[in-house]
């Protein structure tokens, strides 16, 4: 019996929501949050924090980098430490820290597209170069081309290689071998080794990420309860760093850039979901998980023209439109005028999104729904006009 129910999702429409700031018949299924209720310790928590009554600055407290270390290795089986760990107000503005004060100006950064289009901005916004190394895609997964990568990574002026693990936009869990390769070429050419793995804890029941930590003891990871718990709007994250320079270095870093400072109801709310949220992530993976089979097999039966690449995490989709069109920015806003469906075009990714689209699902299983209806009615739609 489950406890949770994820039928019922909050309304946030008129709420300041960047999701759902929408026209009254749009159905937005593109940025990464979910429309799930948060865990109800997550609320206590933070109805408590606000009864103090006085909002100052807030210190990060010990429990903080407590309950991650705990998390891990109980879900993950790795071992953290806390003085190995830094508070970041996120992901994002700790990759903006790393590669505007660890890396010498003008570097080269290496991705595997298609890949979290804010990574290209976070690379040339601090004077990099983002260096593409495709993907390669066999009609139903993606795997790393290593001997594109090595020669990448080879290059004189690279100076990091930025892992998304699990792969966002794709959903795919790397596997212990591929990522043991990717820590030996980062060490071999002495390239920093950054993995982002805001997204490990959305996984198919019964499958299991692997963290880069399992297999390389010199990368930095980039961790966080906001994707799997539906908190992006505390701003809050955790930068695991277990070489000792770059530690201090990168410690001073957050703080020159003002992002080492937690808001008031951050740290409670990061600490109150992962002692308290085991159950309510495993009940929305499950929910989840039904969502993608309801909407595969919608797919496959009635779009056969479309098709979803074979993913194990996250709760995106990645939708191949490209035996219909290889212009997805225009197949996505012609979706959105005509039907109201909302997603994300395929090139925001980089090379190898074009002809795709990545689709939302952590909605309720009645939206799923009606996003598919929607789809159907636009494709057919679509091969009459084009």
């Amino acid at each position: 019996m489950n406890k949770y129910n994820f039928d019922n999702i909050v309304d946030r429409r008129n709420t300041s929501s960047h999701k759902w700031n929408v026209k009254e018949n749009e159905l937005p299924m593109w940025v990464a949050d979910m429309d799930y209720a948060v865990l109800p310790e997550v609320v206590t928590a933070i109805k408590d924090r606000a009864d103090i009554s006085a909002y100052g600055y807030t210190e990060v407290p010990e429990e903080f980098f407590s309950c991650y270390c705990a998390w891990w290795k109980k879900r993950h089986h790795v071992i953290f430490s806390p003085y190995k760990m830094i508070f970041s107000t996120g992901v994002v503005a700790a990759l903006d820290s790393i590669f505007k004060h660890l890396l010498p100006s003008h570097s080269g950064v290496v991705l595997l597209t298609p890949i979290y289009h804010t990574f290209f901005h976070c690379v040339e916004n601090n004077n990099h170069q983002a260096i593409s190394c495709p993907l390669i895609n066999n009609g139903e997964q993606y795997f790393i081309d290593f001997v594109s990568l090595e020669n990448l990574l080879k290059q004189d002026n690279v100076k990091a290689f930025l892992l998304c693990n699990p792969h966002n936009p794709i959903g795919r869990i790397w596997e212990k071998e591929e990522l043991r390769k990717i820590a030996e070429l980062c060490s071999k050419y002495d390239v920093l080794l950054i993995s982002d793995e805001i997204h490990c804890d959305i996984v198919e029941p019964g499958y299991q990420y692997v963290p880069i930590s399992s297999v390389c003891d010199n990368a930095i990871t980039l961790i966080s309860p906001t994707k799997a718990f539906n908190l992006a709007g505390l701003q809050t994250s955790c930068i695991v760093c277990p070489n000792i320079e770059i530690h201090y270095a990168l410690q001073k870093a957050v703080y020159m850039d003002d992002v080492g400072e937690p808001n008031y109801f951050a740290c409670s709310a990061n600490i109150a979901a992962y002692t308290y949220g085991e159950q309510w992530l495993d009940e929305m993976n499950e929910y989840v998980y039904q969502n993608k089979k309801y909407f595969i097999d919608f797919i496959n039966k009635e779009i056969p023209q479309l098709s979803v690449c074979d993913n194990k995490a996250t709760y995106m989709l990645w939708v191949n439109i490209s035996s219909i069109s290889q212009n997805s920015r225009q197949f996505c806003d012609e979706l959105r005028k005509e039907t109201g469906l909302f997603v994300s075009p395929g090139a925001q990714f980089g090379l190898g999104g074009e002809g795709h689209f990545r689709i939302n699902i952590a909605t309720s299983l009645t939206n799923v729904k009606d996003a598919c209806l929607r789809l159907k009615t636009f494709v057919q739609n679509y091969g009459k006009n084009h």
